[in-house]
């Protein structure tokens, strides 16, 4: 867990003219830059803690839980907490879940405090939009 701290560290180190903090909706790095591998491989780390966060919160709407990939979560904020070079951080994160041949079910904000020893807790799930399913997949929906 420790190196989730390090990649953040890292990735909001490579952002050309960027403060310690990046707080820019539906930002997206430049294709195939460092600033983009980072923040991959950060997203690649919380997807366990994205997963359980979904599968939580559909499992009272769904008989199936929907799959979080990672190329459908996006960072919408990064901040450090206590300033320059702390090692505590708010992340806000998109989310996209999908069931089946990737259709969608919503659209969800996932809050993060990470600690610089790795610790991982979500402070906020929010719900944004529900999608409606094909008639074909209106089966999974606890309440029809």
């Amino acid at each position: 867990m420790k190196i989730i701290a390090i990649v953040i560290c890292l990735s909001m180190s490579f952002g050309v003219g960027m403060p310690f903090s990046y707080a820019e909706s539906n930002y997206t790095p430049p294709e195939q830059s460092k600033e983009e591998l980072y923040q991959d491989i950060f997203v690649s780390l919380l997807m366990p803690h994205i997963e359980k966060a979904v599968d939580n919160y559909y499992k009272d709407f769904l008989t199936e839980s929907p799959t979080v990939y990672p190329y459908f979560v996006d960072v919408l904020t990064a901040e450090r907490i206590q300033g320059y070079r702390s090692f505590d951080f708010l992340v806000k994160l998109k989310v996209v879940p999908v069931v089946g041949p990737h259709i969608g079910v919503g659209i969800d904000h996932l809050t993060f405090r990470i600690g610089g020893t790795g610790t991982v807790e979500m402070t906020k799930f929010q719900h944004i939009k529900t999608f409606e399913l094909p008639a074909h997949w209106k089966r999974i929906m606890k309440y029809r």
